[in-house]
């Protein structure tokens, strides 16, 4: 099971775990069901709505022993995104460094940022969001082609089970990622 500390609304899930690092321990989850100032790459906002079953705002929390593969974590991410979008009968691509399109839309962001004291390694925070069931007239107040499962499939998503194969899937293959890295695999 995974340590998963749920708001209803958050300013972001980065910031906050980035706040209370100190206090989370490692795997430890933040989501939110609302984030009213989410962060993509550059500081670009993340569009967000809990409307038609929500989508997923969350922060991963992982302290590793060993950082010699950290630089790779955002594309780790991404392909477990991807592995766990297959599951529903999509065909996820990467755009570099840290989206993952369907049919050439976005319709996943990760955001890693590293804390350092000094030299010395507090953590890392890997924020992720995922649209589940985003509706055509929301998917277009964002600033790029998007899309969503339910956009892709018709189908409403449950997002804590969605949240949960994610979290499985990550952590299935996360010691193999920390000793050995990504190997082979080329991301577009």
């Amino acid at each position: 099971m995974h340590s998963i500390i749920h708001f209803d609304e958050l300013n972001s899930t980065n910031e906050y775990a980035r706040q209370h690092l100190e206090e989370l321990d490692d795997f430890s989850v933040v989501s939110c069901n609302l984030q009213t100032k989410g962060q993509g790459q550059f500081e670009r906002t993340w569009y967000s709505s809990n409307k038609n079953g929500g989508n997923i705002y969350a922060s991963l929390v992982l302290k590793p022993k060993s950082i010699t593969h950290l630089n790779e974590l955002t594309r780790y991410t991404a392909l477990i995104g991807a592995k766990t979008l297959e599951n529903y009968n999509l065909k996820p691509t990467f755009k570099y460094p840290n989206d993952i399109l369907v049919n050439n839309k976005k319709i996943a962001g990760i955001l890693a940022k590293s804390e350092f004291f000094g030299q010395i390694f507090k953590g890392v925070v890997v924020g992720f969001g995922i649209n589940l069931n985003l509706e055509k007239n929301e998917l277009i107040k964002i600033d790029q082609p998007a899309t969503s499962i339910f956009e892709e499939t018709g189908k409403t998503v449950d997002k804590e089970n969605f949240l949960n194969l994610f979290l499985n899937n990550f952590k299935e293959g996360y010691e193999n990622f920390l000793n050995n890295g990504i190997k082979g695999e080329i991301l577009c």
